[in-house]
C-alpha cells in the first residue's frame, strides 16, 4: 500500500515488512549476546535455542521454508535438546565472571565483524544473476526434492558417516557422565 502525502510518500508493506526483520535480527543479535555472555551453561543453551528460532523465522521471511523447517525441527529442535540434556546429566556449573584477555579478545573479534557489517552496508543492494542459469534451475535450487536427492544420491556416504559420528558422540558423552557406583555397606549388629 503506498502512501503519498504529497511531499513524502512511502510504501507501508515496505516499512513494515523492514521493521519486522529488524525486530528479528535485534531479538537474534542479543539472544547471541546472551549466549556469550551468560555465565550458566543452561541459560546459555536456551538462549541459543532462542537465537536459532529467530534465525529459523529470518529464513521465513526471506522466503526459505525448506530451510527454517529444518532450522526449527533440527537444530533448535533435536540437536539443542540433546544439549540442555547433556548439560543436565553433567551437572552444569556457573562460571565466574572476569574481564580477562581472552574476553578482550572475543569483544575485539565482535567489534571488528560489527564494523565490517556496517561497512558492507555501504556498497549497496546486490544484483542477481543473470544469463548463466535459466528461471526453472533457480526455482528449483532450494526444494526439498532437490536438496534431498542430491543429499541421497551424491552425498550418502557422509551423510550416513555424520550420524554414526552423532551416535558415537552420544555414547562417548553417556559413558563419561557416568558416576562411580561404590556399593552400600550393611551394618551388622
Amino acid at each position: 500500500m503506498l502512501i503519498d502525502l504529497g511531499w513524502f510518500s512511502f510504501d507501508l508493506f515496505k516499512v513494515t515488512y523492514d521493521g519486522v526483520v529488524l525486530a528479528i535480527g535485534g531479538t537474534a543479535v542479543l539472544a547471541a549476546l546472551g549466549v556469550v555472555l551468560c555465565s550458566s551453561p543452561i541459560y546459555s543453551a536456551l538462549y541459543l535455542i532462542g537465537h536459532m528460532i529467530c534465525l529459523a523465522l529470518l529464513f521465513l521471511m526471506y522466503g526459505a521454508e525448506f530451510i527454517a523447517a529444518v532450522q526449527l525441527i533440527v537444530y533448535a529442535g533435536a540437536v539443542m535438546i540433546l544439549f540442555l540434556f547433556i548439560i543436565a546429566l553433567l551437572g552444569g556449573k556457573k562460571e565466574s565472571q572476569s574481564f580477562d584477555f581472552h574476553k578482550f579478545m572475543a569483544f575485539s573479534f565482535i567489534g571488528t565483524v560489527l564494523a565490517e557489517l556496517a561497512l558492507s552496508t555501504r556498497v549497496g543492494p546486490t544484483q542477481p544473476i543473470t544469463g548463466i542459469f535459466d528461471e526453472k534451475m533457480i526455482a528449483n535450487v532450494g526444494s526439498a526434492k532437490a536438496i534431498g536427492l542430491e543429499l541421497f544420491s551424491k552425498h550418502l556416504i557422509p551423510f550416513e558417516l555424520a550420524s554414526i559420528l552423532l551416535l558415537v558422540a552420544g555414547v562417548g558423552i553417556i559413558c563419561l557422565a557416568k558416576f562411580a557406583y561404590k556399593p552400600v555397606r550393611r551394618r551388622s549388629n
